[in-house]
């Protein structure tokens, strides 16, 4: 693949879909340490993971940054914040964290703190990214259980919502995980609330692109604060259920990061910018060569199109997802990651990879705790489907056939999400394009 050279090039091999849809947007956590390397079947650039010993004394869990990067740029001191309406941008902590905005991408996450890859010495590089994982810590078996009832969860994950300010917001929840067991008690349900409710909201443009922007930025800008959190919480607690629901969200941040790299490369700022422009031109500026910084990047690793970012993302998600099913305790919520990776798969028009992992999937029991999966009615609509196809030695209609409806259960996972997600803006005085 011919590389482009022109670093604004790269928005024309689709970023611009985008513009007024709905871009799904997360919070921060912890997550591998994706490393570039070109493909030896192509030119194109893709995630191969390489943990590194060391890693940044600034962001815990992140590979070091580098202090001599030529690519970077001066950001201003004190940059005053920017007001949309009745709500103010912090634009001064987007600036401090400029340079670690997508930290799926720069600088990186190491997998080996999150215990999703065995230590290795120094000289080591490409290896097993997934050993097993240690034994619980002695520490965590101590903790009592965390005792709710389900209203007492919902009240808790409600608590801690926020439309912007996902790590002061989540500081309710912290304390929990800080406190309580990782295994018994209702813990591990409040981190599945949470990411299921709190942390995967949908956002679009009303009139301007700057609302969604600025709100996207804010966002990534709390996401080494997660990052930093989840890399010392499971590197105590491996192989436990909160763990387990922490690299979950870690999962879900690596796709949010994506969608959230993919507004900045797609937005325009003499174009989509002016009301930024126009306010705050410090803020305006700061975009400018945020943008171009990561325009830049991209191009040197060879990512020069939607699909190669996409790629790269994927490759991220499913090494977490990988590592779930490797360390997540007695099969706790195997269902879940099995199904996100044949749903990888799937989109990558990777049937075989798809089907593979959708028929490890089990049917749902009371005794697995499995009828509480965030993907239970999808994955369960997915066994149905695939029982026909037991050998691949179909024809072409049973293939179509299978194709059909493989689409249509995606399609109403998603519709659920939609709904869900407007049902629960609403109850917070939100919509899709509010901020």
């Amino acid at each position: 693949m011919r590389m482009i050279r022109n670093p604004r090039r790269i928005a024309a091999f689709g970023f611009s879909l985008t513009l007024h849809v709905l871009v799904l947007v997360l919070w921060p956590a912890a997550a591998p340490s994706p490393r570039a390397a070109s493909s030896g079947h192509s030119d194109k650039t893709v995630a191969v993971f390489d943990a590194t010993p060391s890693e940044d004394s600034r962001y815990p869990g992140l590979n070091p940054l580098s202090p001599n990067d030529d690519d970077w740029f001066h950001t201003p001191d004190r940059p005053s914040p920017l007001s949309i309406g009745t709500f103010t941008f912090d634009v001064r902590r987007i600036a401090e964290h400029a340079e670690v905005l997508f930290p799926f991408f720069i600088p990186g996450v190491s997998l080996e703190h999150f215990t999703l890859a065995p230590q290795r010495k120094p000289q080591d590089h490409l290896g097993n990214p997934f050993a097993a994982a240690p034994n619980k810590s002695r520490a965590a078996s101590s903790k009592r259980p965390l005792l709710l009832s389900d209203a007492a969860v919902q009240a808790t994950v409600d608590k801690a919502w926020s439309r912007h300010d996902r790590w002061r917001n989540f500081q309710s929840i912290k304390t929990l995980v800080d406190t309580y067991s990782p295994d018994d008690g209702k813990l591990p349900n409040v981190l599945q609330a949470y990411r299921e409710q709190n942390a995967f909201q949908p956002f679009s443009d009303a009139t301007i692109r700057d609302p969604r922007l600025w709100t996207e930025l804010e966002i990534a800008a709390d996401h080494v604060s997660f990052i930093g959190f989840i890399r010392q919480y499971v590197s105590e607690h491996p192989s436990t259920k909160v763990t387990t629901e922490l690299l979950f969200l870690l999962e879900r941040m690596a796709e949010a990061s994506r969608n959230m790299l993919t507004t900045v490369l797609d937005t325009q700022p003499s174009i989509q910018l002016q009301w930024t422009r126009a306010k705050n031109h410090e803020a305006y500026d700061l975009f400018v060569n945020i943008r171009g910084y990561y325009l830049r990047r991209l191009e040197r690793r060879g990512l020069v199109s939607a699909d190669d970012i996409t790629e790269y993302f994927d490759s991220v998600r499913l090494a977490i997802l990988t590592g779930i099913l490797r360390t997540t305790p007695q099969g706790y919520r195997a269902n879940d990651a099995r199904f996100l990776i044949g749903t990888i798969y799937w989109r990558e028009h990777k049937q075989e990879d798809a089907l593979a992992s959708w028929r490890e999937m089990t049917p749902p029991t009371p005794r697995t705790d499995a009828e509480r999966d965030s993907y239970v009615i999808a994955y369960t609509n997915v066994l149905r489907v695939i029982a026909l196809r037991r050998d691949v030695s179909v024809d072409a209609l049973q293939e179509q056939t299978l194709t059909s409806d493989i689409a249509r259960i995606l399609d109403a996972q998603h519709g659920r999400w939609i709904v869900s997600s407007y049902e629960r803006l609403r109850q917070f005085g939100f919509a899709f394009d509010t901020y």
